[in-house]
Order: structure tokens, then C-alpha cells, then sequence
């Protein structure tokens, strides 16, 4: 008897250790489950932010293209017109339109240049952020 009573006893221990057992990993698993939520709330809360940053660069980037357009079109409608123009000039205003062209041209060829080194860094981050993202 007193061996079926010890018996008993050592069931109800292991018993008893296994429920322990199970309750910490119900918790442990239960507090990983809400980390690995929270973690994921955050990244798609930073996706979004950037989607939306991106959307709004977008239609900036679209209104200004736009104006650029325009502005492109009035000078190639200008520039239609300039020989005539020049045709009935006198030679210091054709002198005065040579000048400022070349002061136009001269302007323009520095934005440009300006605009290219940008672009060029813009591309050299890029494809440091691309080559240095975890795979």
C-alpha cells in the first residue's frame, strides 16, 4: 500500500510539473504572439507613412512637370516666332538678343548640370539602400 501511495504521490507531482509547464508556455508563446503584433503594426505603419509620402511626392512631381510643360511650350512658342522677328530687328537689338540668348543658354546648361549631380546621387543612394537591405 504504501507503495501505491508513493506511486500516487509522484503522479500527482509530475502532474502537477506538467501543468506548470504548459501554463508557462501558453504565456510565453502568448507574449511573443503580442510582440511579434506589435512589430508588425509598426512595419505596416511605416509602409503606409511611406506609401502616402511617396503618393504626395508623386503629384507634386506631376503638378510640377505640368507647369514645367507649359513653360516649355509658351518659350517653343517665342522661339517660333524669333526669326521673323529678327528679320525686321535692327543690329543692336539682334546684337542684344545674341547676348541674352547666350546668357540663356549659358543658365540653363548650369541648371542642368545641377540637376544631373542630383540625379546622380539620388541613383547612387538608392542603389546603396537596394544593396545594403537585408536579404
Amino acid at each position: 500500500m504504501a507503495f501505491a501511495a508513493g506511486w500516487w504521490g509522484n503522479a500527482q507531482r509530475a502532474e502537477a510539473r506538467i501543468s506548470l509547464l504548459k501554463k508557462e508556455h501558453a504565456e510565453q508563446t502568448m507574449r511573443a504572439s503580442a510582440s511579434a503584433l506589435a512589430s508588425y503594426s509598426r512595419m505596416e505603419k511605416t509602409k503606409d507613412d511611406a506609401i502616402k509620402s511617396a503618393q504626395a511626392r508623386a503629384e507634386s512631381l506631376q503638378a510640377d512637370a505640368g507647369a514645367a510643360a507649359a513653360a516649355a511650350d509658351g518659350l517653343r512658342k517665342q522661339l517660333a516666332g524669333v526669326p521673323a522677328r529678327i528679320a525686321a530687328a535692327s543690329r543692336a537689338a539682334v546684337d542684344e538678343y545674341a547676348a541674352t540668348a547666350g546668357e540663356l543658354l549659358g543658365a540653363c546648361t548650369a541648371e542642368y548640370q545641377w540637376m544631373a549631380k542630383q540625379a546622380d546621387g539620388h541613383a547612387n543612394d538608392a542603389r546603396m539602400i537596394t544593396e545594403s537591405w537585408p536579404r
